[in-house]
């Protein structure tokens, strides 16, 4: 009770402030003040909250994290990691709709991109640069952008971090130089004059040939006696290892290989908590038992299947977020094996797809657990044990020890290789080992904090 008071008075204050000022304020300023208020909202918020052991920690990262630190350095692929470059040999064989891929929401709005601009700082989503990201082994790019001032900007609300085309050219183009295996997704968000947008991202892509040519075409002739997507050695060969996603249908083109994106992919709506998974967009009636949308893609000269991306971050903000991705929360943080495991397993029954996502899309993809779960749902292994739980819904495992940490189910030496996380398993490209593994996720788990902001950034 005393908890809820605070926040209750912590946003009051918030919105006392807002309403003195707000006759005077020109736009310009109104969209600054929502900019304070970002900084201030989640901070009061954590501040009258005991579920954050350093309320400051996450605003501050974000604010004082010298650009210097981080590196952007195209190198040879010969200073890939070599997990990386093992887990793509070991990908080959595997249908494109097979594979899972780390994604990251809003890759732009990074740290790297913000420099010496704390209005940027304040809009990350991302600490390393769009290359650095790609190093690292994320494959799903998603970026917002809009026409301004002449040219394609990648943005976040209305703040602009970069043009499109240097994000193209000097970091997607030489990472796809350096290293010669990757496959990767371009998803765009497009804000603004569409039919503007569609001519100049084509006439974007002319000037960058060195992408354009890599383009993978779903109607290209090379893929017309498949009747599911290529395999991940096939779009090698093709050097077809850039498939681009558009959410606009005016600004899409199949024979430039811009697809639309709801012709190729269902996807959950990423606004609200983390403890439910509704779609998008689709005809699904949460009420009913139907699909969020039709099994295979749309609008195109093929029957494949469709992909699937989970969108998995929880708010508005990167700041809402990075206080949410703390490992040392309840099930690992946002990104951590408690809540993002349980969290996939709930998409998966809710789409009523029995389709694992393609695409798991989370901002701070460096902290937390997101590779090791997205390499468990490739290759299969063991679930992560571990992390702070209260109850058995905080922990992959489904099990919660008297120590309050994930662990096990009822583990013992003699019995673990009996054990919900305790032995090796094999993740089904198409679904979990047995259906009934999905079933208990179908119902509401345990409460997140939810968003109280809503955003000039939404």
């Amino acid at each position: 009770m005393v908890e809820r008071q605070n926040r209750e008075v912590a946003g009051e204050v918030s919105v006392l402030l807002m309403c003195a000022v707000l006759p005077a304020m020109t736009l310009r300023k109104l969209q600054l003040l929502k900019l304070g208020a970002l900084v201030f909202v989640p901070y009061a918020n954590a501040l009258v909250s005991d579920k954050f052991s350093d309320p400051l920690d996450g605003i501050q990262k974000s604010l004082t994290l010298n650009p210097k630190d981080l590196f952007y350095t195209p190198t040879t692929g010969k200073s890939l990691s070599t997990e990386l470059i093992k887990d793509e040999h070991s990908i080959e064989s595997m249908s494109f709709a097979d594979v899972t891929w780390v994604s990251t929401h809003n890759s732009h709005a990074n740290m790297f991109a913000s420099g010496e601009n704390v209005l940027r700082q304040v809009a990350t989503n991302q600490e390393y640069s769009v290359y650095e990201q790609l190093a690292l082994g994320v494959r799903g790019l998603m970026l917002d952008i809009e026409y301004r001032n002449g040219s394609l900007q990648c943005v976040h609300g209305f703040v602009e971090f970069s043009l499109l085309r240097d994000l193209m050219m000097n970091e997607i183009v030489p990472f796809l130089n350096d290293d010669e295996q990757c496959v990767i997704t371009i998803d765009l968000e497009t804000r603004g004059d569409v039919e503007l947008i569609g001519s100049e991202l084509r006439n974007l892509l002319e000037q960058v040939p060195e992408l354009a040519r890599r383009i993978f075409r779903v109607n290209d002739h090379r893929w017309e006696n498949h009747t599911e997507w290529p395999t991940i050695s096939e779009m090698r060969e093709a050097d077809q290892r850039v498939l681009i996603l558009v959410d606009n249908a005016a600004v899409a083109s199949n024979e430039k290989g811009i697809h639309f994106r709801y012709n190729v992919t269902i996807e959950n709506f990423w606004k609200g908590n983390l403890d439910s998974c509704s779609p998008r967009n689709g005809i699904a009636d949460l009420h009913m038992n139907i699909p969020w949308s039709m099994p295979y893609i749309a609008g195109l000269d093929r029957t494949w299947t469709r992909l699937f991306t989970m969108n998995h971050f929880c708010c508005s903000t990167g700041i809402e977020s990075l206080h949410r991705c703390n490992p040392s929360r309840i099930g690992g943080g946002d990104n951590g094996w408690g809540t993002m495991f349980p969290r996939i397993m709930l998409c998966i029954a809710e789409s009523r797809l029995g389709r694992k996502p393609n695409f798991v899309a989370v901002d701070w993809f460096h902290i937390g657990d997101v590779h090791e779960i997205v390499d468990y749902m490739n290759f299969g292994g063991m679930l992560g044990v571990g992390q702070r739980c209260e109850t058995g819904l905080d922990c992959a495992t489904g099990s919660c020890s008297a120590e309050k940490l994930c662990h096990c189910q009822l583990c013992s030496v003699s019995t673990s290789a009996d054990c919900n996380g305790c032995e090796y398993s094999t993740w089904n490209a198409r679904l979990p080992s047995g259906n009934a593994a999905i079933l208990p996720y179908a119902k509401p788990l345990s409460l997140v904090s939810l968003c109280l902001l809503y955003s000039i950034f939404s």
